[in-house]
């Protein structure tokens, strides 16, 4: 099934579920994309007022609908993006960044690199009387939702994944008040968001030679100091040039690449631990294990039997 909601009809939303088909043992819903190239299947569960979906994003997908959508990235990557009428340009997502889409809006992504989504899905009426001056104003002009990054919706994002992967069966009234709140904390992050701050220069190509060297290096030390100097600034400069370009400070963007290749590494059944860790440039395993669980909200033995239910399922 092709992550795309259309339609203006409200009972669009029932049609939607119908297409998804439960576990046998009650567990959250097992979908998976009905295109031939998505490799794995996505979670999905439905809290009544909120559908949850986790896994991979389609390489192609689209938003139409009248219900709102709140759509979080664990993982970094690039996508082509349009949105309404205006030409399709390259877009760079972050870990940890959200997009709020709302009734109005026409959005087309393609993904050039995999990437790990939550998406919620509300009811239509799930903005009135909480209506966003941000939202209404891209709505109108054509400007693109963009991306932004905020603790609290991350907090909150970590925490329903842990749900949907851990428990057996998530609680309908817990999974729900978490997604009127990661709703409400979207909204107010994005009217409270000040005028953009005065940019520091670091170029694309400045930026891509970073983000290649990190993806490179993984298994290694990694300072702030080599990737000033491959960006040809100095450590301060470099430090909030990068923070501006990438919303996060460089240590912590090294951090969450080093778990999103634990998570890679632990679909390889045949890894210990220990290796996954070292291949991972973690110190011990005890160092990846607690960084793991304080950023995914779950420790990486309980992710590695997740994902083994899953692909059983």
């Amino acid at each position: 099934m092709d992550q795309e909601i259309q339609g203006s009809s409200p009972h669009a939303f029932p049609t939607l579920m119908s297409a998804l088909q439960r576990t046998r043992n009650g567990r959250p819903i097992l979908m998976r994309h009905a295109k031939e190239d998505a490799e794995e299947g996505a979670l999905a569960f439905d809290a009544d007022a909120v559908l949850f979906e986790l896994g991979p994003a389609a390489p192609h997908w689209s938003y139409d609908g009248v219900r709102p959508q709140l759509r979080f990235t664990f993982d970094i990557g690039h996508a082509i993006a349009s949105f309404a009428d205006a030409p399709a340009r390259g877009v760079s997502c972050s870990p940890g960044s959200f997009m709020l889409l709302s009734p109005g809006m026409r959005v087309r992504v393609r993904h050039s690199t995999p990437l790990e989504i939550l998406a919620l899905t509300f009811a239509p009426d799930a903005l009135a009387g909480r209506a966003s001056r941000s939202l209404d104003r891209a709505a109108i002009t054509g400007e693109f939702p963009g991306r932004t990054i905020d603790p609290g919706v991350r907090a909150l994002a970590v925490e329903v994944r842990r749900a949907l992967v851990e428990e057996p069966l998530p609680d309908r009234g817990y999974m729900a008040a978490l997604g009127e709140a990661m709703l409400a904390r979207a909204l107010q992050v994005i009217d409270q968001e000040a005028a953009p701050p005065v940019r520091v220069a670091l170029s694309p190509f400045r930026l891509r030679r970073v983000v290649d060297h990190v993806e490179a290096r993984l298994d290694s030390k990694i300072t702030v100091q080599e990737l000033a100097a491959l960006a040809e600034l100095s450590t301060a400069h470099f430090a909030r040039a990068f923070r501006q370009a990438m919303g996060e400070a460089p240590h912590q963007f090294v951090l969450n690449r080093r778990i999103a290749r634990v998570r890679e590494l632990l679909r390889d059944p045949t890894l210990d631990l220990a290796t996954v860790a070292l291949r991972a440039g973690f110190s011990s395993h005890a160092h990846m294990t607690s960084a793991f669980r304080r950023l995914m909200g779950l420790a990486p033995v309980a992710y590695r039997a997740g994902m083994a239910g899953r692909r059983a399922s």
